[in-house]
């Protein structure tokens, strides 16, 4: 599930309270990004789902390793969140057209 809109409307406090036992990832941070770009599968297996990745748009790259694993249980719902900006939606919608393994799909796709 993904949450956009413009900044500070309380889009993570939102989602955060409707899910207060989900792990947080705040992609806003430095050293986050680094460690997302640098290993995300690790940075991914160590989230105990259902997982907030908050301003997913900071860390595109992220969407394609998600997306295997949702691709991999796709009955189970609700255990991706992500909140972004405004450029999220476009990022997102790419990533959902984009086929996995494709070129593009490792800058943007889920």
């Amino acid at each position: 599930m993904a949450l956009t809109g413009p900044r500070r409307a309380g889009k993570t406090t939102l989602l955060r309270r409707l899910f207060p036992r989900a792990s947080y990832v705040l992609l806003e941070d430095p050293d986050v990004q680094a460690r997302a770009r640098s290993d995300p599968r690790a940075l991914l297996e160590e989230l105990r789902l259902p997982a907030l990745l908050d301003e997913i748009q900071n860390v595109p790259e992220l969407l394609a390793y998600i997306r295997t694993r949702i691709d991999q249980s796709p009955r189970e719902k609700g255990r991706w969140l992500f909140t972004g900006s405004q450029e999220a939606p476009l990022i997102l919608e790419t990533a959902a057209k984009t086929p996995p393994g494709s070129p593009s799909s490792s800058a943007a796709s889920v």
